[in-house]
């Protein structure tokens, strides 16, 4: 058992990291084929994941804001980019999308469209590229509105981004809110594997509706599945067995388990703990069990005594520093 946890330590340590350097995996130890397997799709999860939430808070930001957008598309223009000049943002100074918005003479639809261009770096460190056009059927926190989400050409960090999200608000976001979203996404690692997940999951609020311009006292509880399938031959299902709970102001899901099965067998399972904000998550496969470094930037990598020195826990709000 201790060599086979050592095996997954390098695996977790170098297998992206290396795959840009052309190195190889030295796997001669007693490192099982499942566990293998089980280790990469873990490791492109949780990344593919990172992604996923920026580019939902970016998409979300925008549609949360359209009441402002259509009042500047009055004084500037619907074709003209309506956040020009715009400062406080959440991104770097100079680096605004350039943003747009159609509307209809009633009102409704909208369709606002976000261009980042060949890079736009946030505030904490992220570089999104290519272009988001958000399609909205109704008014904001209406229930029952709806917002289609495509991604064209996009990238964040060495991530790429394709396809469409169509996301339906229920509630009334004073005692209830609630995000179902159904989504076929293509993401392509830095190495070349693209990954396609295609499926469902609800977002629920916990606490943090009476606050709607504070995120750092949001509370999320996430359930839902999605049907994986990777250019390397992998298809499994991945699924939220415990719901997730993401807080406004933590880069990961702080609490919630997250199973992996492929031909209805349960092949991996990640633990994100039981509710404190922190960077680790526990993954088990095939009777081993190793603790990872879960990278707000990066690939996440396991964690072994002298590894983390000064490591420190670094909080930020979700999706980055807003």
């Amino acid at each position: 058992m201790k060599t086979t946890i050592k095996a997954l330590m390098v695996l977790f340590t170098f297998a992206f990291f290396s795959c840009q350097k052309n190195e190889v995996i030295d796997t001669t130890t007693d490192l099982s084929a499942l566990q293998l397997k089980s280790a990469t799709m873990t490791v492109n999860d949780v990344a593919v994941e990172s992604v996923s939430e920026e580019a939902n808070f970016e998409s979300g930001f925008y549609a949360g804001y359209e009441h402002l957008l259509r009042q500047l598309s009055h004084l500037k223009g619907r074709k003209t980019n309506l956040m020009a000049g715009m400062r406080g943002m959440h991104y770097l100074e100079g680096q605004m999308p350039v943003v747009s918005i159609d509307t209809a003479a009633a009102g409704y639809p909208i369709t606002i469209t976000i261009e980042y261009g060949e890079k736009t770096e946030t505030r904490h460190g992220r570089v999104i590229s290519g272009t988001v056009i958000i399609a909205i059927s109704g008014a904001k926190n209406t229930d029952g509105s709806t917002r289609t989400i495509s991604y064209v050409n996009c990238a964040i960090d060495s991530i790429g981004i394709s396809g469409t999200s169509a996301e339906t608000f229920n509630g009334d976001n004073t005692t209830t809110r609630k995000m179902t979203s159904s989504s076929d996404i293509t993401f392509t690692l830095a190495n070349g594997t693209v990954i396609n997940r295609a499926g469902n999951d609800v977002r629920e609020w916990l606490q943090g509706l009476d606050t709607p311009l504070e995120r750092d006292d949001d509370m999320i509880q996430i359930t839902g599945s999605v049907q994986v399938k990777s250019s390397a031959g992998d298809t499994y299902l991945r699924t939220i067995t415990d719901p997730l709970i993401r807080l406004g102001d933590c880069f990961h899901p702080v609490q919630g388990i997250v199973d992996f099965s492929q031909n209805g067998t349960v092949t991996a399972s990640l633990d994100y703990g039981t509710g404190v904000c922190d960077n680790l998550a526990m993954l088990t496969t095939d009777g081993a069990a190793v603790e990872i470094e879960l990278k707000e930037h990066a690939m996440p990598k396991a964690k072994t005594d002298g590894h983390h020195k000064g490591m420190g826990q670094r909080n930020g709000m979700m999706g980055g520093d807003h």
